[in-house]
C-alpha cells in the first residue's frame, strides 16, 4: 500500500492535518509544488482511500461540552448484538466523538464530549448501561485533552 505514496504525497498529507481549508493554490505556495499536482495528487489520495475526508478539530469547550471522557466498555459475548454492530451504534450516538474496537481488559474505547457532569451521568447510566451487548463499563474524565 505504501509503495504509491512518494515524498511530495508525504508533504501533502502532512500539510493538510494542520491545514485542511487550504485551496490548492494555497499548498501549492506552501510546498512549492505545481497547483495541477497538488490536485493530481490529492484527488488520487482520495480516491485510494489514503485520505478519507477532510474535517474539523472542534473546540468542545468553547460549544458548550466542556466535560469529556473515555469510557472503556467491556463486551457481552452473550448478547444478541456482535461486537463490530454494538461499536458501530456507539460511534452514532449524539456527543460521541470516536468509538474503537480494542484489544486487552477492555473492548471498546469511546470518547465523549458533554455538558455537564451530570449529562455525563445520564449518558452512562441510562443509555450506555441499558443497552444490549455491554457488560460493563468505566468512564474517566479528562482534566485536559491536549490533542
Amino acid at each position: 500500500m505504501l509503495e504509491n505514496i512518494d515524498k511530495k504525497d508525504m508533504k501533502i498529507i502532512e500539510y493538510l492535518k494542520e491545514h485542511g481549508r487550504d485551496k490548492s493554490s494555497d499548498i501549492s505556495n506552501a510546498l512549492q509544488i505545481p497547483r495541477a499536482t497538488i490536485f493530481e495528487r490529492m484527488e488520487r489520495l482520495r480516491k485510494d482511500g489514503f485520505i478519507k475526508k477532510y474535517t474539523v478539530d472542534l473546540n468542545y469547550d468553547k460549544l458548550g461540552y466542556s466535560v469529556m471522557s473515555y469510557i472503556m466498555i467491556q463486551y457481552n459475548p452473550k448478547a444478541s448484538i456482535d461486537q463490530r454492530t454494538l461499536c458501530l451504534n456507539l460511534s452514532k450516538m449524539d456527543n460521541v466523538i470516536s468509538a474503537s474496537i480494542v484489544t486487552g481488559d477492555w473492548d471498546i474505547v469511546l470518547l465523549t464530549a458533554q455538558k455537564s457532569m451530570r449529562d455525563l451521568s445520564k449518558f452512562v447510566l441510562e443509555q450506555l448501561r441499558t443497552m444490549d451487548g455491554i457488560e460493563k463499563s468505566v468512564t474517566i474524565p479528562l482534566f485536559e485533552r491536549v490533542l
